[in-house]
């Protein structure tokens, strides 16, 4: 309950006490005020006799039998105004209440998205570092190669340049087109390892089909590796 249905409820109480108050002192003075009357009007004090009696009962019957009849009337009128805004209290504090509940409900629901939320942004993220360590990983390998490669041509150029070995323009510029390829595929990987790095993915499935199609382009099919390692 509210403060202010606190409030109220201690007022309605406070004026149920003064109302039935009022009752009482209303039926108190009208007592004394019809007794003092009859022993005015009629010069009656008490008697022995009892047709007398029997004119001060018949006297009192009927001028408190109205008096408690409206009485009653009021009484009832006043419980029916209580019982009413009981029910007003009671469906105030009802709507009250489902406010509440609604507005907690939806702070749990946001919450709960929140979380969700959340936990995507780091599944997102724990597969970006997988996947960028799996690129890492495909350059390293490729540098590895590439510097392999370098090494042989450069022995091999010096070798004919020496005479030593019967090695042809073809085959060297077989192999120089070959490291042009590796330099082309390095490139291409460390643009894709910058889109991946500070890209933005709604989802997993989205951060594994950009890296995917990447190394798609890069390599020829059945040739390079794809990027499985996500969560």
């Amino acid at each position: 309950m509210t403060e202010d249905a606190c409030e109220t409820a201690q007022q309605k109480t406070k004026s149920t006490d003064l109302f039935s108050t009022f009752l009482v002192v209303v039926v108190l003075v009208s007592v004394v005020a019809a007794v003092a009357f009859y022993r005015t009007s009629f010069d009656a004090g008490l008697s022995q006799s009892p047709d007398k009696w029997s004119a001060f009962g018949s006297y009192i019957g009927g001028v408190f039998g109205p008096l408690i009849s409206f009485l009653t009337l009021l009484a009832i009128l006043k419980t029916i105004g209580l019982q009413k805004d009981l029910l007003d209290t009671q469906r105030t504090e009802f709507e009250a209440l489902h406010a509440l509940q609604i507005k907690s409900n939806e702070a749990q629901l946001a919450q709960i998205k929140r979380s969700e939320d959340e936990a995507a942004r780091r599944l997102i993220e724990e597969s970006r570092i997988s996947a960028l360590q799996a690129l890492n990983g495909y350059m390293d390998g490729v540098r590895s190669e590439y510097e392999r490669k370098r090494s042989q041509f450069d022995v091999l150029y010096q070798w004919m340049i020496d005479g030593k070995a019967a090695t042809s323009k073809e085959d060297v510029a077989a192999i120089t087109e070959k490291l042009k390829l590796y330099e082309k595929k390095l490139a291409l990987m460390m643009i894709l390892y910058g889109d991946v790095c500070f890209g933005e993915f709604p989802t997993v499935e989205n951060l594994k089909k950009t890296v995917n199609d990447g190394l798609a382009d890069i390599w020829d099919p059945g040739e390079g590796p794809s990027f499985t390692d996500v969560k």
